[in-house]
């Protein structure tokens, strides 16, 4: 299958390199050029502008950081759409605002555009570990059974265009703000005698804690807190979520005060590599 993958990121390289080496043909674009060295190198080939990158394109991964992002490129006057070919489907991956999605939708041919954001971190998406949450037709998910299987492990299919957007969100804020909590236990633990070691055993084998807090656990005890998911992309996430529960008129209080924490860790100027760096907001000075 030809595959365009649009968005160099952690996740956007993690998705062609797999697709690469499930044997289809790739091709890749960024905003910034000449980030895909190793892919291009693997058989992968780089395109100048979102029109060549489609041109001769059966799916377009969108990978790329946020909610205007995605919409610069695909609505724009040369963007995606407008040189999508008869036939292929766009498959919005960005975690972004289910209105987001929907509005590319409406400018599309019909049944074009998937949400299909993926539950997990760029080395489970390499190694094909990753889970997709999927909203659009039911007919065009379908079809690409067979590409949902060789990326990843599978899919969940959501509902009309958007809720795989919307499960993605409420997911993600579920991870963001247990990994807020777990800050919270550790700082408090540790300010009362706790030996870390004994903390990372404790939570380690405790039933209490999430096996996706578990996963950032040793990050959290690390002074660089490790990873991928930077506190900027995490708050981003937050942020869409409790939008969501705002259009509900569903009155949430853990999501805004996680926000509150990660705009403190944000606010240090310090260029942390995963939003697990929160605990940061919790030390005292």
């Amino acid at each position: 299958m030809r595959v365009a993958v649009f968005g160099m990121g952690n996740m956007g390289r993690a998705f062609a390199a797999r697709a690469l080496e499930r044997g289809h043909q790739v091709t890749v674009w960024n905003r910034t050029a000449n980030r895909a060295a190793d892919l291009i190198s693997s058989g992968a080939v780089e395109k100048h502008s979102p029109k060549e990158a489609v041109a001769d394109s059966d799916v377009v991964l969108m990978v790329l950081a946020d909610d205007d992002a995605v919409l610069s490129v695909c609505l724009s006057e040369h963007g995606v759409l407008n040189s999508l070919p008869p036939g292929a489907t766009l498959a919005i991956v960005s975690t972004v605002s289910p209105d987001t999605v929907r509005r590319v939708a409406e400018v599309a041919s019909e049944g074009a555009v998937l949400d299909a954001p993926v539950m997990g971190s760029p080395s489970m998406i390499a190694a094909g570990m990753g889970s997709f949450l999927i909203g659009g037709p039911s007919p065009t998910v379908t079809s690409l059974d067979a590409l949902w299987s060789d990326l990843g492990a599978g899919y969940k299919y959501c509902g009309p265009v958007g809720s795989g957007a919307t499960m993605k969100l409420v997911s993600n804020l579920l991870l963001i703000t247990g990994v807020a909590a777990l800050a919270e236990a550790i700082a408090t633990a540790r300010h009362h005698g706790i030996p870390d070691d004994l903390l990372k055993s404790l939570f380690n084998e405790s039933f209490v804690v999430s096996p996706a807090s578990k996963m950032r656990l040793e990050s959290l005890f690390d002074e660089a807190h490790p990873g991928w998911f930077t506190p900027v992309l995490a708050r981003k996430d937050v942020r869409l979520a409790v939008g969501l529960a705002d259009q509900a008129e569903i009155g949430v209080r853990i999501g805004p005060a996680t926000d509150t924490l990660l705009s403190a860790v944000i606010d240090t100027g310090r260029p942390w590599p995963d939003f697990s760096a929160v605990i940061e907001a919790l030390n005292p000075p």
